[in-house]
């Protein structure tokens, strides 16, 4: 489903990805995990083609992009669904007219039928009876449930978030990342960026502890945490809650 090929990347000269190798399945839940700066992100973003490799290649549901070939990073970009940080909701449109843009405007489906299929989507995620409110009147947790809602209108193969419960007060964690396990029960390829670490324990297949742009160790939840076997990642676990 998803191929990384000795991928790496420079940002003004200094190296940030140090060449990662990495296959994730279909129907696989991985979870990165690692301390701020290590790469994360920007491997997550590769992925989507948001930040193109600097040597290397992706593949995404046999779909590969070049640096050169914006054709190429698009058909990649349709093969995925994002979430980030920041909810990135159309400040001037209520929360089903947010769902129903892409389905509107890429999709090309009707305004009956956008609206339709936005309003199983807002269910899906326990919005509906929130449907006509604007972003500002919903709480943080609300509108990351729209923003994932709107990534799933594109019918996407793989989901990937980037830290989405780190802009949210404690108390409206859990409704986001209830969505997200639901989404790994029915068997959704996705790819998580988190520090919320009995969630990741919870949710993932495999976790992949990435330390100084490379690969530090990998393996399932009970190998990482009660069985690490590099002094980086102990040293990690030592300083999170876990």
């Amino acid at each position: 489903m998803i191929e990384l090929q000795n991928l790496k990347k420079s940002f003004k000269g200094k190296e940030v990805i140090k060449g990662i190798n990495l296959s994730i399945d279909k129907g696989e839940v991985v979870t990165l995990i690692g301390r701020s700066g290590s790469g994360k992100t920007t491997l997550l973003r590769m992925i989507n083609a948001l930040e193109i490799p600097t040597e290397g290649f992706v593949s995404v549901n046999g779909e590969t992009y070049t640096a050169d070939n914006k054709k190429s990073q698009i058909k990649v970009r349709k093969q995925s669904g994002m979430v980030f940080q920041s909810y990135n909701l159309f400040p001037h449109k209520t929360a089903i007219e947010n769902v129903m843009e892409g389905l509107i405007t890429v999709k090309k489906l009707s305004k009956q039928k956008a609206y339709e299929d936005a309003l199983q989507l807002l269910n899906k995620v326990g919005l509906e009876s929130v449907k006509d409110q604007r972003p500002h009147a919903l709480s943080g947790g609300q509108q990351q449930r729209v923003a994932i809602a709107r990534a799933l209108a594109m019918n996407p193969k793989v989901m990937l978030f980037d830290e989405p419960t780190s802009a949210l007060d404690p108390e409206l964690v859990n409704d986001v990342l209830q969505v997200i396990k639901e989404l790994a029960n029915e068997g959704m390829t996705m790819v998580i960026v988190t520090h919320e670490m009995r969630f990741a324990q919870e949710v993932s297949d495999r976790m992949i502890f990435i330390n100084d742009g490379l690969i530090g160790e990998e393996g399932t939840p009970e190998e990482l945490f009660n069985h690490p076997k590099t002094d980086a990642l102990k040293k990690f676990l030592n300083v999170i809650e876990v």
